[in-house]
């Protein structure tokens, strides 16, 4: 069981959203926030650097959304559709073009 699983258990009131599609969300954004920071690191350890700057720029982004997503994701006090949802939106659509 992960821990936002268990996090999500033990949350004291009810939630309005499935515990367990969150969970995996949350899990799944997570490891694609570590995979970008990982393939920035490849990609800089690259002879032609010139030839990487779209990849960096692309991972760093996704990083960065990823992580911002899981935060927000990840606070279960109020869940703001609103909001998350282009969170979520943006993940995807960076993920699609890193997939390019």
């Amino acid at each position: 069981m992960s821990y936002a699983r268990q996090m999500l258990d033990s949350y004291p009131h009810t939630l309005n959203v499935d515990a367990s599609v969150l969970a995996a969300a949350i899990a799944a954004i997570s490891d694609c926030a570590q995979a970008c920071t990982a393939d920035t690191d490849a990609d800089l350890g690259e002879q032609n650097l010139a030839e990487m700057v779209t990849c960096i720029r692309l991972c760093l982004d996704c990083t960065d959304i990823c992580t911002a997503t899981s935060g927000v994701i990840s606070r279960m006090a109020e869940y703001d559709p609103s909001v998350a949802r282009p969170l979520l939106e943006a993940c995807v659509g960076h993920l699609q073009e890193l997939r390019r």
